[in-house]
């Protein structure tokens, strides 16, 4: 092997090691959601109030970004508007129903449930868009079905004051409606606009949806004076947020979206982990069982799709 062959296989290998470094830490950076968002919610926040500090705190450093690095916002026309407005609308809807979930249930059972979204992705392209038919996918998609049962029948799924139904239901709507927001990209062709300017405009109009929830159904958005409040606040719109946008990004630069998708399981992962350390959470053997179908599910799943493609 040549000198210059071996540095190009040592670049390659440096690549791929960043690539799955930057998605274990997208992944399990997001993980981290639900302990800030139940913070702040046991401070006395609405969910409203939470998710707009999120997405505000988030929204403002991206915008900072693109001015340090000269990214333009201008939306180029009203093609271009509605796409941002449909895909902005179903991320939103994403958040306040997976925060519902974790208000109501498990918060590692319901991210669990949420990373069902490749599999319901797949369930759909299936059912409405004639994507060809695979067992696979379809064992895929009873296996989710039956990892779902098994973490509402186990004994780690009830909180205090939760409505187990309306978490269930909650997170199982933030699966679709994130699958939705996934297909919906790629058939607007939603992809094709700029990240930088796309990402700024998802959040600053989720932002914007949120604040004027805060008005609409709260009267105001209630101040946060508690240095303790904004360490939650920045927690979930910085490091949950931000930081796992960001270097979901980068890892799917670097290791292609297969992988990435993958090494997303530890996202639910983290969050069960920290809902047992911080909220005093407990699993059955039956939620065990549960988590660790969808997980495996979600990877095949994804494999599948990309030996397929």
């Amino acid at each position: 092997m040549s000198s210059a062959q071996t540095l190009y296989e040592k670049k390659k290998r440096r690549i791929r090691i960043n690539g799955i470094f930057y998605a274990a830490l997208s992944s399990a950076s997001f993980g981290f959601s639900p302990v800030f968002t139940i913070g702040l919610l046991a401070a006395g926040l609405s969910s409203f109030d939470t998710l707009a500090y999120r997405w505000t705190t988030a929204a403002a450093v991206l915008m900072i970004y693109a001015f340090c690095k000269k990214k333009t916002l201008f939306i180029s026309d009203m093609e271009e508007a509605w796409k941002i407005i449909l895909l902005s609308t179903l991320r939103a809807i994403t958040s306040i129903t997976l925060l519902y979930g974790y208000a109501n249930i498990s918060s590692g059972i319901a991210s669990t449930i949420n990373f069902m979204y490749p599999v319901v992705v797949t369930m759909c392209m299936m059912l409405f868009y004639g994507e060809r038919k695979s067992k696979i996918n379809l064992y895929a998609v009873l296996l989710s079905i039956l990892g779902v049962y098994l973490m509402a029948s186990g004994d780690g799924l009830r909180t205090e004051g939760g409505n187990i139904v309306t978490g269930l239901v909650c997170s199982l709507i933030s699966a679709f409606s994130y699958a939705a927001y996934f297909i919906l990209m790629k058939r607007t062709g939603a992809d094709k606009i700029e990240a930088v300017k796309f990402t700024t405009w998802i959040m600053m109009l989720s932002a914007a949806y949120f604040i004027a929830c805060c008005f609409i159904f709260n009267g105001r958005i209630m101040p946060v004076t508690d240095p303790v409040q904004w360490v939650y606040i920045l927690g979930l719109g910085l490091w949950a947020t931000m930081v796992s946008n960001f270097t979901g990004v980068k890892a799917v630069r670097r290791i292609g979206p297969t992988l990435t998708s993958i090494l997303g399981a530890l996202q639910p992962l983290t969050a069960v982990i920290l809902g047992i350390i911080f909220l005093d959470e407990h699993l059955s053997l039956r939620t065990v069982a549960g988590i660790a179908i969808i997980m495996v599910t979600v990877s095949v799943t994804v494999l599948h799709q990309k030996n397929v493609n």
